[in-house]
């Protein structure tokens, strides 16, 4: 049988070893716990860099938007303007031409007037006046052909404002937003368990071990004996 003082230094021994265990747990549990809210910080810091990146996108969306709906008027704008002032040149090298013809009408009636008050008679006359109306055909036949070519002019022209007007209206592209993902929630750790019936069991056979050692150690020692008791 064991003396008291191996008992008494089996139970502290058991004791301790659970103390021990249960501030372990406890030590771990915090570390957990500080590990959880490190987690839990990063993951508002990330869905919050998440929303300002997709607000951003947004944004620069918007700005992409309002400039090509700015430059799409201006190139309508521009377009417009252009095909007026072609539009205007024609009517002017129109009013041009009438005016000529106009001109060399009347220059054609007061040449025949001439030629008929000279009071020439017989072949002559009708020479005189066949010639002053291949003048004026002449005359006449240019001046359609100026004002051909000028309309061939100012219709290529219009075609070349029309393909102005497409690349102002292509030189702004659609802003492609970018797809900003969530932050992945993480995954907390659970805090671990107290020793429990095991630690117990095992911190009792380690104070009863403790105990065995105590006793085997003073008994080997020579200050304990069944009959004496102890010695020192």
């Amino acid at each position: 049988m064991c003396e008291p003082v191996s008992i008494v230094m089996g139970v502290m021994s058991a004791g301790l070893s659970i103390m021990q265990q249960q501030a372990a747990t406890r030590a771990q549990n915090a570390q957990i716990e500080f590990q959880n809210q490190v987690a839990e910080q990063e993951y508002q810091y990330n869905t919050l860099q998440a929303q300002s990146a997709r607000t951003n996108e947004a944004q620069q969306k918007q700005l992409q938007d309002d400039v090509i709906a700015q430059n799409f008027f201006l190139a309508n704008e521009a377009y417009e303007s252009d095909i007026a002032a072609l539009n205007l040149r024609l009517m002017q090298e129109q009013a041009a031409a009438g005016a000529e013809k106009r001109k060399t009408s009347l220059a054609a009636l007061q040449a025949k007037g001439e030629v008929v008050a000279a009071g020439r008679v017989g072949n002559s006359i009708q020479n005189l006046i066949a010639d002053v109306q291949r003048q004026q055909a002449a005359f006449d036949y240019a001046t359609d052909q100026n004002l051909a070519f000028t309309g061939k002019q100012l219709k290529e022209q219009k075609r070349g404002a029309g393909v102005e007007r497409a690349s102002r209206i292509a030189s702004q592209q659609p802003y492609l937003e970018r797809t900003i993902l969530d932050p992945m929630k993480p995954i907390k750790r659970g805090k671990v368990k107290g020793p429990g019936l095991v630690g117990a069991l095992s911190a009792g056979l380690g104070g009863v071990t403790t105990g065995l050692s105590t006793h085997t150690g003073l008994k080997d020692a020579g200050l304990w004996s069944k009959a004496g008791g102890y010695t020192f």
